[in-house]
């Protein structure tokens, strides 16, 4: 059994000479015992870190009793008996409109039955009769620690596909169509934070626990307030951490959400009355919320279907004094050998390097039980007149991006 957070402390402490009758070097052995199973999770692609799940996929939606009204060089939309915000539609999608030539952005959800656009309406006024809908959604959060190193697979041909992986530039200079829907073919991976969904339109937050232990607990909020990069500290209820509390500024965009001391329970943050959760901070004195990766799908998915995700996460951060690390005991050596190398290295740099030399090492020897073989990443082709790339090195890469060793073999 892998060694509990207190014993990887008090271990590093021993080795690094420090004193253990004491806590005066505590917080710092904590912070170096973290920072170290992070450096070690980050060495390689480690099978104890490989991970799967899924998200569904959202497709269009055209919900409503009545016909919208959209107005000429107006950015305001209603649509008669859509539901919006209870069945969260978010700010970003698509949206067709009639007499609209091109689909337009949705920029704030203000109501259930009214949005706003990032650009005019530009077609003749429709009063009350006007048709619309809101394109499959294109944005969707990977698994919380998710790292880039994944990939994403479906069984929608009837087989398992898996994704190809695009870059950003290479989709735009592909000229390639935004709103066409099908079949999801690629993917595109842009931007990582701790917001599990932004604010549908600028909005109070509220601040709450799930334990009733949790009084106030300070809870710092950054984004866009008025337009401007703002922040508010909320402190969670006095006498009941459950009870929500309200912010006193109205936010149109999050950044980062963090606490500033130690919590029992869940600090939950919400917007738009409820229906939007911004981010949930984990118990105990991890600060930070947990982040997310952000994938954007091509084409947008034309039905609802499970997207498989195989991936490799960052391991968690070791709170209370019994947690256990996600590596297992092999790693131990390891994690305490490189929070020593730290220590020691601040005041003497030869028997700093002495333990990092063993640190190494060990990584070396972890390598050969615990690597897992990759097999899911693009590879280069070597010069043939035939192979599944048309002869290619790779289907976005042409021979005078890679080199002539990777270029097509004339003979």
């Amino acid at each position: 059994m892998a060694m509990t957070f207190k014993d990887l402390q008090d271990e590093i402490k021993r080795r690094a000479t420090r004193n253990q009758s004491g806590g005066e070097y505590t917080d710092a052995t904590k912070n170096v015992t973290n920072t170290s199973l992070f450096r070690v999770g980050r060495t390689a692609k480690w099978r104890q870190l490989r991970r799967e799940a899924t998200f569904e996929t959202v497709t269009s939606y055209s919900t409503g009793s009545g016909g919208g009204t959209f107005t000429e060089d107006s950015k305001n939309v209603t649509i008669v008996g859509a539901t919006l915000l209870t069945d969260n539609i978010q700010p970003g999608r698509l949206i067709k409109l009639q007499g609209d030539s091109y689909a337009n952005t949705i920029a704030t959800i203000t109501g259930e039955t009214t949005l706003t656009l990032t650009k005019a309406y530009s077609g003749d006024t429709v009063a009350g009769t006007g048709t619309y809908t809101i394109l499959p959604q294109e944005e969707y959060n990977l698994p919380p620690q998710v790292t880039h190193r994944c990939f994403l697979w479906h069984e929608e041909y009837g087989y398992p596909f898996k994704l190809g992986f695009i870059t950003d530039q290479t989709f735009l200079n592909s000229v390639a169509n935004r709103d066409y829907s099908s079949t999801v073919e690629a993917y595109r991976m842009w931007g990582m934070d701790m917001v599990q969904e932004q604010v549908k339109a600028a909005t109070l937050l509220s601040v709450s626990s799930t334990s009733a232990a949790d009084v106030n607990i300070p809870i710092t909020v950054f984004g866009t307030v008025a337009g401007y990069p703002d922040f508010e500290i909320i402190n969670t209820n006095g006498t009941n951490g459950t009870t929500a509390v309200p912010s006193t500024k109205s936010f149109s965009q999050i950044e980062r959400v963090s606490k500033g001391s130690t919590s029992i329970g869940r600090i939950v943050v919400t917007g738009n009355s409820g229906n939007t959760t911004v981010a949930t901070l984990p118990v105990g004195d991890m600060t930070d919320g947990i982040l997310y990766a952000k994938v954007r799908l091509y084409p947008l998915p034309s039905s609802v279907f499970p997207m498989n995700v195989w991936y490799y996460k960052d391991p968690w951060s070791l709170v209370n004094d019994n947690d256990v690390h996600e590596l297992g005991q092999e790693f131990d050596e390891a994690i305490i050998l490189l929070a020593t190398s730290k220590i020691i290295f601040e005041n003497n740099k030869d028997e700093g390097d002495k333990f990092f030399n063993m640190y190494e090492n060990e990584i070396h020897n972890l390598r050969k039980t615990n690597v897992d073989k990759i097999d899911f990443f693009p590879t280069l082709s070597r010069g043939m007149r035939s192979n599944s790339n048309g002869g290619y090195p790779h289907r976005f890469l042409s021979p005078a991006q890679v080199g002539p060793h990777f270029g097509r073999r004339v003979c």
